[in-house]
């Protein structure tokens, strides 16, 4: 008997680095991921399908989206087994309790271990979360399964660390509390990034969310003469991309707008560029790669341009031993303690001002304070500066 299982869809997400016109293509995207799932599910047989979690957006979660799930469960004609998480967490005015499933839907509500049986055998067991924090973990009750034949969870939460710190806030648990508790194989929710543990799957987030983002894929577990095995399916191509992209001896804009054309090539969905290396005497600003001046390939809708790792065109050392107004604004930046991008940042506007050139580059302050969706312990991923095309 196979099993397919998935998590971390986070439907209806925000992306708000992104224009409306793509982040709505996004948002559309993650559906398909969903379509595609069901999709796998089908071409392998598989008797039933497992969500651990985060599948949308508790606060940003429409109708429409509701009504799609509604009705690609109901078409599947398969068994779903849902375990709520901390982002679609189950409390009373969630689409998990106000909705009337159809009957093949199986959504886990209680914050403790409750059990569905599958087949002669094969027992589900699953758990929710009620709130966006604070969930005690679902095995430190001491919780061990009952009855014979194969047993195996879904849930959602984080796994105990001994190298963080921090406060644990989402049903935390050890790898090795779920063979201790009796199940057979545990899938499970929370962290984005996938992980093949010998008796658990981290399933990993079904798409890529952030652009710097490891992300994984549907799982098939199959049950087979009393034991389960994990196979992972190919994930979805990617639609964000990170790349970066030396500007080294580039002469002007024009040449360095045609190596960020080179390298989005072939790509689709949306990129986040680095800009490297000393360009020969250029001012250059992440407007130059705006909409007005920058036209991407076909098939990437924006580009998010980060000039931080480019070097000054002006030579610093020599401003900054100068007896003028420029010296001594060069030596008072430096001597303010300032991070490393905010310096270069206030420099380049105040050596322009005083070249009496445009000083936009001042929108990258504004930027650097612009927070975005992030996953729980990882920091926000925006970009330092950036421009839409």
């Amino acid at each position: 008997m196979k099993l397919l299982a998935f998590s971390d869809v986070h439907l209806d997400s925000k992306f708000g680095w992104a224009t409306r016109e793509v982040a709505r293509r996004q948002r559309r995207r993650l559906r398909d991921g969903v379509t595609s799932a069901f999709e796998q599910a089908a071409q392998e047989a598989a008797a039933a399908v497992l969500i651990g979690g985060d599948l949308f957006e508790h606060e940003l979660v429409s109708p429409d989206t509701v009504e799609f799930l509604r009705r690609t469960f109901e078409r599947s004609g398969l068994p779903i087994f849902a375990a709520p998480g901390n982002h679609d967490y189950a409390d009373t005015e969630s689409p998990y309790r106000r909705i009337d499933w159809p009957d093949n839907v199986n959504i886990f509500g209680e914050t403790h271990f409750t059990s569905k049986q599958l087949a002669d055998g094969l027992t589900i067991w699953g758990a929710a979360h009620r709130k966006p924090a604070d969930t005690p973990g679902f095995f430190d009750d001491g919780f061990q399964v009952e009855g014979a034949g194969i047993h195996i969870a879904v849930f959602h939460g984080e796994e105990r660390n001994a190298a963080f710190q921090g406060q644990y806030r989402h049903a935390p648990f050890a790898g090795d509390q779920i063979a201790a508790a009796g199940f057979d194989h545990a899938v499970v929710g929370h962290s984005h990034k996938p992980a093949d543990r010998s008796t658990w799957t981290r399933l990993g987030s079904l798409e890529r969310l952030k652009f710097t983002e490891v992300y994984g894929s549907a799982v098939m577990l199959e049950v087979e003469n009393g034991r389960v095995t994990r196979r992972r399916l190919d994930p979805r191509p990617p639609a964000l991309h990170t790349l970066s992209v030396d500007l080294t001896e580039v002469e002007d804009a024009d040449e360095a707008r045609e190596r960020i054309g080179e390298a989005l090539d072939s790509l689709v969905g949306a990129a986040r560029i680095r800009l490297t290396g000393e360009p020969d005497n250029l001012h250059l600003h992440a407007e130059d790669f705006g909409a007005a001046s920058f036209e991407p390939p076909a098939g990437i809708a924006q580009v998010l341009v980060d000039t931080s790792g480019l070097t000054s065109p002006y030579d610093l050392e020599q401003i900054q031993d100068e007896p003028t107004v420029r010296g001594m604004f060069v030596r008072r930046v430096r001597d303010a303690d300032l991070d490393r991008e905010t310096e270069r940042i206030v420099l380049l506007a105040g050596l322009r001002a005083l070249d009496d050139r445009d000083i936009g580059v001042l929108d990258e302050l504004r930027m650097a304070g612009i927070d975005e969706d992030s996953s729980d312990h990882e920091p926000p991923d925006v970009p330092t500066d950036g421009a839409a095309a």
